[in-house]
């Protein structure tokens, strides 16, 4: 299994239970139900104890990922500059979460924590835009080939 495949799995774990979290969160915020403030306040907790090891993994696959022909540098190192911005209020959110579900009585600390929560759902949406643009495949030096596309005619039925 490589860094590449182990970063694939990862990474959407924080990027969508960041950005649940935070909505549902703000949607119990306007609401006034607290039930959906602390759900989305565990939800950023989740999202920040994955934070670690989708950004360990990405780092450790942009080394590999930039050496393709058919992939430009600049397009990587984009990723990881926003991947970097974006794991630090994620993370910070998630601390900040755990931290707000010790401390229930306190709606402002919640309240705090769910705009942070929401700040980092925007970093992270810039990063994973970014991200989308890495195009994956075999290595030059590897002896695979990326598969042709099959023409089907009408004939071939």
């Amino acid at each position: 299994m490589s860094w590449e495949h182990l970063h694939n799995l990862s990474h959407s774990f924080p990027i969508v239970l960041t950005a649940c979290g935070s909505v549902v969160g703000l949607y119990g915020w306007v609401r006034d139900r607290e039930s959906l403030e602390l759900w989305g306040l565990v939800a950023l907790v989740i999202a920040g104890a994955f934070v670690a090891p989708a950004y360990l993994t990405g780092l450790a696959a942009a080394d590999v990922v930039a050496d393709r022909t058919f992939v430009r540098p600049g397009i990587v190192q984009t990723h990881r500059f926003w991947a970097t911005w974006a794991a630090v209020p994620a993370f910070t959110a998630g601390v900040l979460a755990a931290f707000a579900l010790h401390e229930r009585d306190d709606r402002r600390l919640r309240h705090f924590v769910l705009l942070v929560g929401l700040f980092a759902t925007f970093m992270i949406g810039i990063a994973a835009w970014q991200g989308a643009k890495i195009v994956y495949g075999p290595n030059e030096t590897s002896s695979q080939r990326v598969p042709s596309a099959t023409v089907y005619t009408i004939a071939d039925g």
